[in-house]
């Protein structure tokens, strides 16, 4: 009688859920391949939008150097004062620490004060990071973030953040870094843009699939 009880079909039923979560995941991600072929990397980055002035420059992490040099650029036409940097999604806390380290020395080597840069070490992935983010503004009376990542995550930062923000009424803007590895009109001719372009599609079905 046990394994027909409450727990057993709670289970069960969690269990075929997860299933039919990553089934349409799988068939959404094929019929987004097939329907936008060379379009696909367009799609991605197409939530971009142009820069404005905001109170805090958020470069995701993740970041292989683009984000950072991107960050600089605007810093220095004014757009904001200050720059958080995040850390590696997933990976341990001391990598983290070291992470954050060089991009921040970045960031002073430009001429960025230190006092200007401030480091988050707790985010492990884009939804924490647009959470913390959020959290950080509200207690320094802050109103507007830019955020600077690569150009193919520019569709799913958005899906996040949107819902981090929703009814916050805070602002945030995402920006796209200008990484010479990104080829969005050829994306499967080139090994990091193909790489890319796929990784962010399946993350896109399974957020459609279970968020």
């Amino acid at each position: 009688m046990r394994e027909n009880g409450w727990p057993h079909v709670i289970f069960e039923t969690a269990c075929s859920f997860r299933a039919r979560a990553w089934l349409i995941g799988v068939v959404v991600f094929l019929a987004l391949i097939i329907g936008l072929g060379s379009q696909a990397g367009r799609f991605l980055e197409g939530a971009s939008q142009s820069p404005e002035r905001a109170d805090v420059l958020v470069v995701l992490g993740g970041d292989s150097g683009d984000r950072t040099l991107k960050a600089i650029q605007l810093y220095k036409t004014g757009l904001a004062p200050r720059v958080l940097l995040t850390g590696v999604e997933d990976s341990p806390f001391e990598a983290r620490k070291a992470y954050l380290t060089w991009r921040a020395q970045m960031l002073v080597d430009a001429g960025v004060p230190p006092d200007a840069v401030l480091l988050d070490i707790r985010s492990a992935n884009t939804m924490e990071e647009a959470v913390n983010t959020r959290q950080l503004l509200v207690e320094r009376g802050w109103r507007k973030a830019l955020v600077v990542s690569d150009p193919p995550h520019m569709r799913r930062i958005d899906w996040a953040w949107r819902k981090a923000f929703a009814q916050s009424g805070l602002e945030y803007r995402i920006v796209a870094s200008q990484p010479r590895w990104w080829t969005p009109d050829s994306w499967w001719t080139h090994e990091r843009s193909a790489q890319a372009v796929i990784t962010e599609y399946i993350k896109l079905c399974y957020y459609l699939a279970t968020k």
